[in-house]
């Protein structure tokens, strides 16, 4: 007969045959763990039983320390096990309730997330985006995320930009903003983006296309050297260049007088 089918109580979905965890979810199957256990404490009785046959030409008295001694090793060996056991249930429990919430996060966020973006309510897109990462959770893998970290990224640096007009320009500012410029100039290196996202980040980012050159005096030679980072890198810019950058041309701060 076929073997009974056996569902994730967290998620619904089908656990394969032994296994001890739900490969959609991560939720334990605690019958499977409790048989590993089971089996592992089989073999210790198993290695018992080898060790306690010590021959017939051993002493009696030889014997009694050999036994007492394995007693005691056995002692603590199941001590130590019924620790660890312990131990994993409970973390087991704990990441199981981590990972349950979750996904009960992700079924009620990634679809409204969806919505605000089809509905190109970008600023309350962006709300929601920020709000999630400061409560910790991670949207690294859903399908919108570049769109969301280039379109912030495009507002610190027009924030940068303006204070910079105010003639509030100094070298924080400058790493942050030429940070934030790389990564608009690492687009092309990136990879996974869907087409329709590309377009908006391009559209998003087109006003910073002459910084580097125009703000940062980027030469030729430069920006060949930074392109070169940012392929290494997939696209992403690296902090300690761009502070290096910075440091290297003082020219382009403003500094504040009064301070």
């Amino acid at each position: 007969m076929p073997a009974k089918q056996i569902y994730c109580t967290q998620c619904g979905a089908v656990i394969p045959p032994g296994e001890a965890r739900c490969p959609y979810c991560g939720s334990s199957y605690a019958p499977e763990a409790e048989r590993e256990y089971m089996r592992k404490l089989d073999q210790v009785r198993n290695d018992l039983d080898k060790v306690g046959n010590i021959g017939e030409e051993t002493s009696r008295t030889e014997a009694g320390r050999i036994r007492k001694r394995v007693f005691r090793i056995l002692a603590v060996i199941l001590i130590f096990s019924a620790a660890i056991y312990g131990l994993f249930a409970y973390m087991q429990k704990r990441e199981d309730r981590k990972n349950r919430e979750e996904y009960l996060w992700r079924k009620d966020t990634i679809p409204a997330l969806n919505q605000l973006y089809e509905e190109g309510d970008y600023d309350a897109l962006m709300e929601e985006y920020q709000k999630a990462h400061k409560s910790g959770h991670s949207l690294y893998d859903w399908e919108h995320n570049a769109f969301c970290e280039y379109y912030e990224a495009a507002y610190y640096a027009g924030e940068a930009l303006k204070m910079r007009e105010k003639g509030l320009f100094e070298e924080e500012d400058a790493i942050l903003l030429l940070n934030d410029e790389l990564r608009f100039r690492g687009l092309p290196f990136r990879k996974g983006i869907p087409a329709e996202d590309m377009q908006l980040i391009q559209d998003r980012i087109a006003p910073f296309e002459n910084d580097l050159v125009e703000i940062f005096h980027a030469s030729a030679e430069e920006l060949d050297d930074f392109d070169s980072m940012l392929k290494k890198n997939g696209g992403y810019p690296d902090y300690k260049a761009s502070k290096e950058y910075i440091r290297a041309h003082p020219e382009i701060l403003i500094k504040d007088p009064d301070r």
